[in-house]
């Protein structure tokens, strides 16, 4: 391989590190008020919540907009730079990998590199997950009666379980982490690059996606992740919020709520996927086509 074939590999790894982290951040500040409903809807009873409406006015009225729905973002606004990051430069990597060395199809390759992208950001969003799950239910737990209050900072909250788990337990609920992110990646990216050239079809002769095409794409990706992952999303919020194993957390889910508890907070994370996935996606491409 030639120098000048790996520096232009190099700084096309760098932009695609630079923007996914811009990308992120912006898509989860949008993105984290819904996520916060999404999780005490998946980790709370259906007596304290049994509508996601009630979710939302219990939250706003006791804890106001940025103790309630923004308590904790911190973590997450990190997390999401790291995982786009590492979602965009894996890709990409690995699809030019694949384009170089097979002869794959265009499918397969969109399809390998998104599993692959995918698996690597779930080493990474396991430990913010799990600091931002906690989180978001603290203000629930110290309300119950008799119970043991527990912090609402993310220092502290990370101080907690690195002494009573030490550094693995960080990595609590990884396995359904990979398993959602690993299949999630390959919905994520199939949907938006076969979405985006589909339209494009359209006009064939532009260079570019318009920009309500890239919005659309962007936003059909996040409903197309999040409808096929979910349940491994509320097994995971589970595993983490109760320290408990995937096989536990499976069980109790189905003890009480039956199969439909894998599926509470799905209506207001579909919402949530619309306007945050499109910035995502958005973002990242308009980043990428200014010059360096």
């Amino acid at each position: 391989m030639s120098s000048e074939h790996t520096i232009n590999n190099e700084n096309s790894a760098l932009k695609d590190i630079l923007n996914g982290s811009i990308a992120g951040a912006v898509g989860k500040f949008i993105e984290y008020p819904f996520d916060t409903v999404k999780v005490r809807l998946q980790t709370q009873g259906s007596q304290l919540f049994p509508t996601t409406w009630s979710c939302i006015k219990y939250t706003y009225t006791n804890e106001g907009l940025l103790k309630g729905f923004y308590q904790g973002i911190t973590s997450p606004l990190f997390g999401a730079s790291l995982e786009n990051a590492t979602l965009f430069v894996a890709y990409n990597q690995t699809s030019k990998y694949l384009n170089k060395s097979t002869n794959i199809s265009e499918l397969n390759n969109i399809i390998i590199s998104g599993a692959v992208a995918g698996s690597f950001a779930s080493f990474v969003l396991t430990p913010v997950e799990l600091i931002k799950c906690k989180l978001q239910v603290a203000n629930l737990k110290n309300k119950l009666p008799g119970s043991i209050q527990t912090t609402t900072k993310i220092i502290p909250t990370l101080t907690n379980v690195l002494k009573s788990k030490g550094i693995l337990g960080l990595w609590q609920g990884q396995s359904s982490t990979f398993i959602r992110e690993s299949f999630g990646g390959v919905a994520w990216f199939a949907t938006y690059e076969l979405m985006k050239s589909k339209l494009k079809e359209r006009h064939p002769h532009d260079k570019d996606n318009k920009t309500w095409e890239l919005l659309v794409s962007g936003a059909s990706a996040g409903l197309a992740f999040n409808a096929s992952i979910f349940p491994a999303d509320t097994v995971k919020s589970i595993m983490q919020t109760e320290h408990t194993t995937i096989k536990n957390a499976i069980t109790n889910i189905i003890t009480k709520y039956g199969v439909t508890g894998f599926y509470r907070g799905l209506g207001i994370t579909l919402i949530r996927a619309v306007p945050a996935n499109a910035i995502v996606f958005y973002t990242y491409e308009t980043l990428s086509k200014l010059e360096t």
